[in-house]
């Protein structure tokens, strides 16, 4: 960390993003298979800053319309959010490189 800047958020937030996109595809591949309980991302703030979760199984069912929507605003918001994060992880290392150029 460099005068308090850190990249944790960030890193945290394109991860917890990942998990999103992959508990919705999860749910769209398996959206006709019998018995395939339905996955859904818990999200909580992290101790030492930025954001965790986990994918958890729900009871909820798999196999209808308000699932298959769920899922397709749960991929696009992930991968919003992945865009959004990576944008400010961005913006930090650029903001590093300018302070050592001025530093230089």
């Amino acid at each position: 960390m460099i005068n308090g800047i850190s990249s944790n958020a960030s890193q945290s937030g394109m991860a917890v993003a990942l998990q999103r996109v992959d508990a919705a595809a999860s749910n769209t591949a398996n959206r006709q298979t019998e018995g395939a309980q339905r996955l859904r991302v818990e999200q909580s703030e992290a101790p030492n800053g930025g954001v965790q979760a986990r994918i958890v199984r729900t009871t909820e069912a798999n196999n209808t319309d308000q699932a298959a929507i769920s899922d397709a605003i749960d991929a696009r918001v992930g991968q919003r959010d992945f865009e959004a994060n990576a944008a400010a992880f961005r913006a930090r290392e650029d903001a590093i490189g300018s302070l050592f150029n001025e530093r230089a």
